[in-house]
């Protein structure tokens, strides 16, 4: 009985759709958009509350789904593409949903760009009931479509081309008038300071068209090598130049999710968890650094950072790393120190992949990078992540690396989310929440808990470096930073300075003590605020950032040197050529072997130099599975015969290959 009603339903459906497709694609977006809103603001009553709260933008993005599904009337197999669309828009939604439940950045076209770097550590997020859930459900939505494509009759009678040509002219038209109304409202914008708030006030649909369309840095109105020229005559740049007495090493640590988390209002610690933070902020230059992200995007600060570019002007969401950076080099602060001779070097106790730092750190000026396939003595904690302490050697071995003066740039990682709702066994559980809201669930609890003693750990990391440093022969300068706060539901009401887009810096020395001075900077001003304090010239942006960061056209004239150096023509700012990178400051070495033969098996011992639980034996090519044995020794289970060609990579996925030994032939 009840699936006969369900066929008369979808029959009158069907039938309204055949007279009426526009009307239907009409009441189907407004139902979708809806649904779309609910799921972006995990909430029931999300969709009424859009519609209540923005109704103008309500309809725009309606008016977007409209023309979507719309599309479907120029093809015999409406029902197929009507359906596909609707999937493809709910699937957004849904994935907006998940997404917003281990991090605050809602889902963005970026997130499509990568992908690849997702997948890479998607275990941290999902577990494996979840990921097959979501696998099955994408095979059964797939199979559905496959179905419904050879089940669903096609149009009948005569296609009226011209006719719906025009309505989805007119339907365009009309979403123009829409959006220009909302711009007069000033209820739109292509410009999203904050992106979680973006998708709030904007809508989840217009939001996330915008990230498929807005990218890059738009081009100057009046943008001519003269006019490019003019205004480097105007800015300066002593690249080079102005070198100070003393030129001491660089070293700047960017810290995951790390932020002084006595800063809470409402929350109290049975005991500091970053004492060497904290003691630090009291005797060294520090102060406020205004990141463009919270609770994700680490390569966006490094971005910042390192460039001296804002990321408002590129496009919502946007991941330079992931776009601009991979074809083009961009003024440094590795460039500016490599023209005092310097070497420079990014570290990073995560795979070298990840947001293709194998690639863009070496448009980004660097001469070395290491990765976690470099590191020896890796350990990770509960949630597989590598404790920050392996960096403290690594960072000393890059100092080590050459006799010139060195600049170390790196990225730690421990703290990194997801934050568990039970605490992991065997993870740090010292430090205890001991005053926090009353409505606090018991999970979010354990989650906060568990991020305090991996933070502690890392506050250690800091403390085992300053004491490393302390003692290094060479004058050297440590800047530390976090690159954005937890996710952990932190609102600015939450924080004494009233920001979640707010972390901090320091600025230490292991030679002569800075002013203990307080400022508040974008994260695109500290490496010009360091070079300014050691007394280096710069390029043109860090020249810019250092003298004209209060003058009225700050950012439009930020935003012309940006594009001409990575999207425009280069007339004035683009001379700089990438580096022929390296991967690790130490050779991987394969300098002798032993095949022997046993009644359990055959196996093949290669001997070498600096190998890590990352690398793997090659025989003519082929990856073999690897047993690691120490740094100078790994073995493998393979039969070996004369004129074979053993080789050891350096890997951490299937695909993936950063650096290889020499060649050991067998005889």
């Amino acid at each position: 009985m009840l699936w006969t009603k369900i066929k008369q339903l979808f029959n009158k459906a069907y039938d309204f759709f055949n007279i009426h497709p526009f009307a239907f694609c009409l009441y189907s977006a407004l139902v979708l958009n809806t649904t779309v809103e609910m799921l972006s603001r995990r909430s029931f009553f999300g969709g009424l509350e859009a519609l209540a709260v923005h109704p103008v933008m309500f309809i725009y993005n309606s008016f977007i789904i409209f023309m979507t599904l719309g599309i479907c009337t120029i093809f015999r197999k409406r029902i197929f593409v009507f359906t596909f669309i609707a999937l493809v828009w709910l699937a957004c939604g849904i994935t907006n949903c998940v997404l917003l439940g281990f991090r605050t950045t809602p889902f963005s076209a970026v997130d499509l760009q990568i992908l690849s770097s997702v997948i890479d550590i998607i275990n941290v997020y999902l577990n494996g009931f979840e990921l097959a859930l979501i696998i099955v459900a994408i095979i059964a939505v797939a199979i559905g479509l496959v179905i419904l494509f050879f089940k669903t009759p096609k149009t009948k009678g005569q296609m009226h081309y011209l006719k719906t040509c025009m309505i989805l002219c007119v339907s365009f038209a009309s979403a123009l008038v829409v959006n220009n109304v909302a711009i007069a409202a000033e209820s739109d914008s292509s410009n999203f300071p904050n992106i979680a708030d973006a998708y709030e006030d904007y809508g989840f649909v217009y939001c996330f068209s915008n990230s498929l369309i807005d990218t890059g840095i738009d081009k100057p109105e009046d943008y001519t090598p003269e006019a490019m020229d003019s205004l480097a005559a105007k800015i300066g740049n002593d690249r080079g130049q102005h070198a100070p007495e003393i030129q001491p090493n660089v070293v700047i640590v960017q810290l995951e999710s790390f932020f002084d988390v006595n800063l809470l209002n409402n929350k109290k610690f049975t005991e500091n968890p970053v004492p060497n933070f904290t003691a630090l902020k009291e005797s060294c230059p520090t102060g406020l650094l205004t990141v463009p992200s919270i609770g994700a995007g680490t390569a966006n600060t490094e971005f910042e950072i390192l460039t001296g570019i804002s990321l408002d002007f590129f496009g919502a969401s946007e991941y330079p790393f992931k776009t601009v950076l991979k074809e083009m080099p961009c003024e440094s602060m590795a460039y500016n120190l490599a023209d005092y001779g310097y070497s420079t070097h990014a570290i990073h106790n995560n795979d070298g992949t990840f947001y293709d730092r194998h690639i863009v750190y070496s448009q980004l000026g660097f001469d070395t990078f290491t990765p976690i396939e470099y590191m020896h003595d890796v350990e990770l904690n509960a949630k597989n992540w590598a404790d920050d302490s392996v960096l403290v050697p690594c960072i000393t071995d890059a100092l080590n690396y050459s006799d010139s003066r060195d600049f170390v740039f790196a990225v730690s990682v421990q703290p990194h989310g997801r934050y568990p709702k039970e605490m992991p066994e065997g993870a740090p559980h010292d430090i205890k929440l001991s005053a926090y809201e009353d409505d606090m669930e018991e999970g979010d609890v354990t989650a906060f808990e568990y991020y305090i003693n991996q933070l502690h750990e890392t506050d250690a990391f800091i403390g085992e470096l300053m004491a490393a440093l302390e003692n290094y022969d060479e004058p050297t300068v440590l800047v530390l930073y976090g690159d954005h706060l937890p996710n952990l539901n932190i609102e600015n009401e939450d924080l004494a300075n009233g920001d979640i887009l707010q972390t901090e810096y320091v600025i230490w020395s292991n030679y002569e003590q800075f002013p203990a001075e307080k400022k508040d900077i974008p994260a695109y001003q500290l490496s010009a605020k360091v070079s300014d304090m050691l007394g280096f010239g710069g390029g043109y942006i860090s020249y810019y950032n250092r003298n004209f960061a209060n003058t009225l056209n700050y950012p439009a004239r930020m935003q012309d040197i940006g594009y001409d150096m990575l999207f425009g023509e280069q007339y004035t700012f683009g001379d700089y050529v990438s580096t022929d990178m390296r991967i690790g400051v130490k050779d991987v070495v394969a300098t002798d072997y032993i095949f022997a033969e046993t009644p359990d098996g055959n196996y093949i011992t290669v001997y070498g130099d600096n190998f890590t639980e990352f690398s793997i034996i090659t025989l003519n090519g082929k990856r073999l599975d690897t047993e690691f044995i120490n740094r100078t020794t790994l073995r493998t289970e393979h039969r070996l015969d004369s004129g074979d060609e053993l080789c050891v990579i350096q890997a951490e996925k299937e695909d993936d290959e950063l650096g290889r030994s020499n060649v050991i032939i067998a005889e």
